[in-house]
């Protein structure tokens, strides 16, 4: 007796103490089940220890963090006094918000306003009720203010922009802030405006609400999926429900684990319910399937049956099960945080649903069969008649497997031209591949269709752009920023960073501050808006200048400042190209008097794609050898092994050339798509060969060998394909444009997967005609 039926044996025998082990883990996991949370912040990409991460870090802490929204307003009358009210009472408003820091807009604006030798701030929008010659001259002056033409009021002066700088919080306390934010300002700006919300604090908080949507609506739509597949396929109420008992225990446990980790969810691990069940499917698909055909095509009694089909079974599954988990595992070694803990979890998740299987499974069959003794299969009358047909046990009778034979037999008679076929769909993708681009804004992670995406359009065409390209410099000689030299080089290198780079619309450092301040302090002369030539008068700029503003642009000794360029990006290219170009530069003016560095969202950005593009060659080399080395022990051959790869390679190949055809990036979730594709379309492949070897065994003819293996296994690959394909396409209802793309190509990688298995496959093995080591048939013995 083997280990197996050593194993199966006490599970049957120790039912009732399977069972209540189970449940109470279930319990456990599901009160934990219930604890997930959601957070979407640009944190979660990066590791504590990375570098660059903490370096933006340090910057936050020294000139405030990017945690913001913006507020537009339009309207015809602007400039007038209801108008002109509505904004002081929404400004006035969110400032008493819990969690917002700072709020910038039309009427609380202020610039430096010189007379005789005293220079002051004041507002450029006064308070109270204004006459129409105060509200032209002071349109006139906020047209004529830079910092108001390029943040706060679009070109037509009908639209005004208010920014909100929230404080350092938590994911609670944003969301409470951003709503908060929203409320007010359709509350008491609505009627007045037409209004308009964004920023990366409310695509945050909109990221977290949808991901979470998402998961809450993926899980039970592939759990009523499968539960009408599983009826559909094996025609009993009784089967249909204990796989999804089975489901439902292995979704349980697997996002039970990742949160007793503490582990929150985001938009790329809030997938891993669905893909969780979409995989451990099969297991059950084909447990099942065999107990099914072996109670019809056999005298065994259902406990017996049941040994023998996990006889049968666990090897496939366990390798199955192992390859799947070596797939996804790969992914930890991703510098891509979200990426590594869904490879690490779904590893974990993956194992625990094939102990549940051959454990809670069959435990729960024999509990059926004890109570309900006809639930399971047909009853013992139907068995024998249909025994006494004269039909061969090996041969099934319904009709899609004689399909799959009718199939089997053109596979075997077409081989050449199937291979030739194959060859050219792998020199088309190829190309494709070539053309393939990575994306990493989360900002075009929404939908189109989406407010917080419309409303930041309409934004940035009246504004200019919302990503902050940051550039800290830093005085390494005893000098600081003082120094007109030193500022004056500072004004070169934005006059001509701005000039000669489309996306960036804006700039704000202590140039812009200095020249305003120099402005006034020479009776508000437009021709003195330029750079002292005095250190003492820059001192004095800093002295009486906003120190709001002040610490968010200069650090308290001056020795280092920090320039911010808002952009727009079209792609991850345009990002690359202003890093180099403003690197270039720097490098060349600064000598060694300076140092600096890029930081800021568009620096992350820049970060995560590098990430992306290494993890996606790292993960996918991990995941492949790992497989390969099981596939050896699978096929016992090492020509048969690498032969068994190339299915697997296909699908792969496949998608990413219809990504790079189409013109559909590779971001944060489609990176994981040749890895999680290798490590599942391999399962059909291993009960493929398992069952070659078997049918081998018994006769000398290849092709014959292959046709029944067609027969015998054809129909639960089908299946299982069918289910994946189903549930991955769910993914498609997301409201994420990455995880839409995730499910939908996925999706298609099973079918180019299973036509790998079918079309692919067995031409290979009857031209090169490898080794097939034989692998015994189990007896009907229970």
């Amino acid at each position: 007796m083997t280990y197996v039926d050593k194993f199966i044996g006490a599970i049957i025998r120790h039912w009732a103490i399977t069972l209540a082990i189970i449940a109470g883990f279930t319990l456990f996991f599901t009160w934990q089940y219930f604890q997930q949370s959601h957070n979407n912040h640009i944190e979660i990409f990066f590791e504590d220890d990375d570098p660059l991460y903490k370096a933006y870090e340090t910057f936050q802490e020294t000139y405030s963090n990017e945690e913001y929204g913006v507020i537009a307003l339009e309207s015809e009358s602007l400039f007038s006094n209801p108008d002109l009210d509505a904004i002081r009472r929404l400004t006035a408003a969110l400032e008493k918000i819990d969690g917002i820091d700072r709020v910038l807009s039309l009427t609380n604006v202020e610039e430096f306003y010189g007379e005789d030798d005293y220079v002051e701030l004041r507002k450029i929008i006064p308070d109270g009720e204004l006459t129409l010659t105060q509200i032209l001259f002071a349109r006139n002056r906020a047209f004529a203010n830079k910092f108001v033409r390029e943040h706060l009021i679009s070109k037509s002066g009908t639209m005004t922009a208010l920014h909100v700088e929230l404080e350092k919080l938590g994911e609670k306390g944003k969301r409470n802030a951003v709503l908060s934010m929203i409320s007010t300002a359709r509350q008491i700006a609505g009627s007045h405006f037409t209004l308009y919300c964004s920023g990366s604090s409310l695509v945050e908080v909109e990221m977290n609400r949808l991901s979470e949507r998402d998961f809450n609506l993926f899980v039970p739509m592939i759990i009523v999926l499968i539960m009408v597949f599983i009826l559909v396929l094996f025609r009993r109420i009784t089967l249909a429900v204990l796989c999804q008992i089975n489901l439902i225990v292995i979704l349980l446990w697997g996002v039970g684990f990742f949160v007793f980790c503490g582990e929150k969810f985001n938009i790329i691990t809030n997938a891993m319910g669905a893909i969780l069940l979409a995989i451990s499917i099969a297991d059950s698909v084909h447990i099942l399937s065999h107990l099914q055909e072996s109670r019809r095509k056999t005298n065994l009694e259902t406990i017996p049956a049941i040994r023998h089909t996990f006889r049968q079974v666990w090897f496939p599954c366990l390798f199955t099960s192992l390859t799947t988990g070596a797939g996804f595992l790969s992914f930890y070694s991703s510098d891509i945080r979200p990426v590594a803990m869904l490879g690490l979890f779904t590893a974990i998740s993956v194992i625990f649903a094939f102990f549940l299987s051959v454990t809670a499974l069959p435990a729960m069959m024999v509990l059926m069969q004890k109570f309900f003794p006809t639930s399971l299969m047909s009853s013992k009358t139907e068995k024998i008649s249909g025994a006494r047909t004269g039909i061969r046990p090996n041969i099934q009778t319904d009709r899609f497997t004689r399909a799959l034979t009718v199939c089997a037999r053109m596979v075997t008679g077409r081989k050449n031209a199937l291979f030739i076929v194959f060859a050219a769909v792998m020199v088309l993708s190829a190309a494709g591949i070539m053309r393939i681009k990575f994306e990493t804004n989360t900002f075009n992670y929404l939908p189109d269709t989406n407010r917080i995406k419309s409303d930041l359009k309409v934004i940035e065409k009246n504004f200019g752009g919302t990503i902050p390209f940051i550039v800290v410099i830093r005085s390494e000689k005893n000098s600081d920023f003082s120094d007109p030299h030193a500022v004056k080089l500072v004004e070169n290198f934005e006059n001509k960073f701005v000039t000669e780079n489309e996306g960036i619309t804006s700039v704000f450092s202590i140039v812009e501050y200095i020249k305003e301040f120099n402005q006034a302090f020479n009776s508000n002369d437009p021709a003195f808006y330029r750079i002292p030539d005095s250190s003492t008068d820059i001192a004095d700029a800093f002295e009486l200048g906003d120190s709001e503003v002040l610490n968010r642009i200069i650090s308290p000794d001056h020795r280092e400042i920090c320039v911010t360029f808002n952009t727009v990006w079209s792609s991850n290219e345009s990002g690359y190209l202003l890093h180099a170009a403003a690197t270039d530069y720097l490098e060349k003016t600064l000598g060694s008097d300076f140092s600096f560095h890029i930081t800021g969202l568009s620096s992350l950005y820049l970060t995560m794609d590098k990430h992306l593009q290494e993890s996606q060659i790292r993960s996918f080399f991990i995941a492949f050898t790992i497989i390969f080395l099981m596939m050896i022990a699978v096929c016992r051959n090492l020509w048969l092994a690498i032969l068994a790869m190339i299915p697997n390679i296909f699908p792969i190949a496949v998608t990413l050339g219809i990504m790079g055809w189409f013109g559909i990036p590779l971001d944060v979730a489609t990176t994981m798509i040749a890895s999680v594709t290798i490590g599942i379309a391999v399962d059909d492949t291993i009960h493929f060969i398992s069952w070659l070897r078997r049918n081998n065994a018994a006769s000398t003819d290849t092709a014959a060998a292959i046709v029944q293996t067609f027969a015998d296994v054809g129909k639960p690959i089908v299946m299982t394909t069918f289910l994946l394909f189903s549930g991955f396409m769910v993914l498609m209802l997301g409201s994420i444009i990455p995880t839409r793309m995730f499910g939908m190509l996925t999706a298609f990688s099973m079918v180019f997967a299973l036509i790998g298995d079918l079309f692919v496959l067995p031409p290979l093995i009857l031209i090169l005609k490898p080794k097939l080591p034989p692998l015994e048939r189990r007896n009907n013995n229970g």
